[in-house]
């Protein structure tokens, strides 16, 4: 029965891990094609005003009248906040404000103008924006870190302020966006009697399945949210595909204008949860007590639980301290280096087609949520099997029960040491750098050679070894030489090298 307990637990915990896994990294790209999904719709509209704007000023003064606005001032607020708004949405510079104005216009086009479902769609999702923020992929982020510490006069108040605000009316927006979804849901299936003017009544209609109102139920209570959501997308995608059953309804035009914005709006649910105000925040609060694992919370290791050793952190060495790290263990991972290093692609850095830092990350980044996980910086020098101790070239004495070498693999001269002077391999950061000093120097030295035989020895490149590595660093070399230095040398072409 426990054996069943454990590979239950275990099974959650590896589906769980890789769900937020994939919404970590799926969220900044879904609210990078989220803001240029609204922007292109007001960005659009600006266009077609100024393109034909005697018209735009007839449909303002006529059709579609401001009461407590003039004509001639409505038209040019509109476009100028659809045009601009929309550039610094899509961009993520001043992206609250913008959405802001955008979320403004929205609703004055909802109720002075004509009234449609996606109108309060994209108030909704700009809305969002507002109170959130830009995700990673924008200036504004990439600005505010820079800001928090600047000296400009009350920038780091500023930035201070809207993080607040965010932390404060994130859950608060969240309870709203999931109860308005539901409702719409519940009232396209004639549960309730609500103004279509306020909820999307009409586009809902034409997914407003017995199960989609069982989903909605479970949206609007905040538990199970996100896989309730998800149905819900997923149904959204059918009806659309399914032509057929989207012309047997009534609402199929309603849905067709804004099923875009019902996916946007479901899946901010399903990448960022229902927010603190929902059943599902109790249900985690319960399971971290109850089942840390099944929760994602670090488990709390006991005193007397077994210390195991990890010398290396290379792949090898990551793996086990993250595979041992679900145990009750102790676990200590050494290396002489602070950072994990993805050997593949060092080729890359070689061939300055990356920098080292692209391909290395903090080892204690990768274990910074997992506590009974400690990650020391120093060089093994010798064990002491006897008494089950490392030694460290500082002095350092590290006790274990288990220990785990991972150290890797080195090149080798096959005796021929002397070698290494004239060719570096290539395992570290340092071989990789010294590689590209190495290459870009033969091309800078050829340019100022007067020589031809010298420069076309200069131009000769051996690579010894054909494995994956050699066969990436000759390729990456002769991509360098031809299209990454062309037109940059005048008294040779940089393709003739070999």
């Amino acid at each position: 029965m426990n054996s069943i307990a454990a590979c239950l637990t275990d099974v959650a915990e590896t589906t769980g891990g890789a769900a937020r896994a994939l919404i970590r990294w799926a969220g900044p790209l879904f609210d990078l094609v989220l803001r240029l999904v609204i922007a292109r719709v007001f960005f659009v509209s600006a266009v077609v005003k100024l393109v034909n704007w005697e018209t735009a000023l007839l449909l303002a003064r006529d059709e579609y009248p401001v009461s407590w606005m003039d004509p001639l001032t409505a038209a040019y607020v509109g476009v100028v906040v659809e045009l601009f708004g929309s550039l610094l949405l899509a961009l993520g510079l001043g992206t609250r404000a913008a959405a802001l104005a955008l979320l403004a216009l929205a609703l004055v086009i909802q109720f002075n103008y004509a009234a449609f479902d996606q109108h309060l769609l994209w108030a909704a999702l700009c809305a969002w924006f507002v109170v959130r923020g830009a995700g990673p992929l924008s200036f504004d982020r990439r600005l505010a870190k820079g800001l928090a510490n600047s000296p400009l006069p009350f920038a780091g108040a500023c930035v201070s302020l809207l993080a607040g605000f965010t932390r404060i009316g994130l859950p608060l927006l969240m309870l709203a966006l999931r109860s308005w979804l539901a409702l719409a849901i519940v009232g396209a299936a004639g549960l309730l009697s609500i103004d279509p003017t306020i909820v999307m009544i009409e586009s809902a209609r034409s997914f407003a399945s017995p199960m989609i109102v069982v989903c909605a139920l479970a949206i609007l209570f905040g538990f199970a949210s996100r896989a309730a959501a998800a149905v819900a997308m997923i149904a959204l995608v059918a009806q659309a595909v399914l032509a057929d059953a989207v012309a047997a309804k009534t609402g199929d035009a309603a849905l067709a204008a804004s099923l875009p914005y019902w996916l946007g709006a479901l899946g901010l649910i399903v990448i960022n949860g229902p927010g603190s105000i929902a059943l599902d925040h109790v249900l985690h609060g319960w399971l971290a007590r109850h089942w840390p694992r099944l929760a994602g919370v670090p488990i709390a290791v006991s005193a007397s639980a077994p210390r195991v050793v990890i010398v290396g952190a290379g792949f090898g060495g990551i793996a086990s301290a993250s595979r041992l790290a679900r145990e009750d263990l102790h676990i200590t991972l050494i290396d002489r280096r602070n950072y994990h290093l993805f050997q593949p692609l060092l080729y890359q850095v070689a061939t300055a087609g990356l920098a080292p830092g692209d391909i290395a990350q903090p080892v204690r980044s990768v274990f910074r949520d997992v506590t009974n996980v400690r990650v020391l910086l120093g060089e093994v020098s010798g064990v002491q099997a006897d008494r089950c101790e490392l030694v460290l070239s500082s002095g350092q004495r590290v006790p274990y029960d288990f220990l785990v070498l991972a150290t890797g693999a080195s090149h080798s001269y096959f005796g021929r040491d002397e070698w290494s002077a004239y060719a570096p391999g290539l395992k570290r950061v340092e071989d990789a750098t010294e590689v590209r000093r190495r290459l870009l120097l033969a091309f800078e030295r050829a340019e100022a050679c007067d020589d031809p035989t010298e420069r076309e020895a200069l131009l000769t490149f051996l690579i010894v070894g054909g494995g994956p590595t050699g066969v990436e660093l000759a390729g990456a070399i002769a991509e360098l030489a031809r299209r990454g230095m062309d037109k940059e040398f005048r008294r040779f072409d940089p393709a003739a090298a070999r």
